[in-house]
C-alpha cells in the first residue's frame, strides 16, 4: 500500500491535467504497462455514462478533460478527451496493478478518432509515463 501511495503521489507532483493521464511503473520494475484497446465498454459514451455513475467515482475537468478517479475495488484513473481535442472521442483507463512486488499500471483506450490522431494521444500518454517514473525513481533514491 505505501507503494501505491509513492505511486500516486509521484504523478499528483505533475500536476491536475498530466497528473490523471500519466501512468507509470514502480522503479526497478522491468515489465512496462500493458496497453490494450479493450475498456470494457463499445463506445467513449457508453464508458463515460457509466463510469462516471459508479460509486465513488470523483470527477474532474481539467482543462476540458474528464477525469474520473476509482479507489474501488481497483485504483483507476480513467481520461477523456474533450469536443474539439484531435483524437476526439477517446477513453483512456489506467488500473494500478501490484504483481511481485511492483506496481504496475495497465493501459487500455477506445480511441473513436482516426488513427493518426489516436497514435499521436498514445504516444503523449507514453511521455506521461516515462516522466511520471523518473519521479518515482527520483523519489526512491532518497
Amino acid at each position: 500500500m505505501k507503494a501505491l501511495i509513492s505511486l500516486m503521489a509521484a504523478i499528483a507532483l505533475m500536476g491536475p491535467f498530466s497528473s490523471a493521464m500519466a501512468a507509470a511503473v514502480e522503479a526497478g520494475a522491468d515489465a512496462p504497462p500493458v496497453a490494450s484497446s479493450d475498456i470494457g465498454y463499445k463506445t467513449v459514451a457508453e464508458a463515460l455514462a457509466a463510469v462516471t455513475k459508479r460509486p465513488g467515482a470523483e470527477v474532474a475537468q481539467p482543462e476540458g478533460w474528464t477525469i474520473v478517479t476509482l479507489r474501488a475495488p481497483d485504483y483507476e484513473i480513467w481520461s477523456f478527451t474533450p469536443p474539439g481535442h484531435y483524437a476526439y472521442p477517446a477513453a483512456v483507463r489506467r488500473t494500478v496493478i501490484e504483481k511481485d512486488g511492483g506496481l504496475y499500471m495497465n493501459m487500455a483506450a477506445l480511441c473513436q478518432a482516426a488513427k493518426g490522431p489516436c497514435d499521436r494521444l498514445m504516444a503523449e500518454f507514453k511521455q506521461l509515463n516515462e516522466k511520471a517514473q523518473e519521479e518515482i525513481q527520483r523519489r526512491r533514491a532518497k
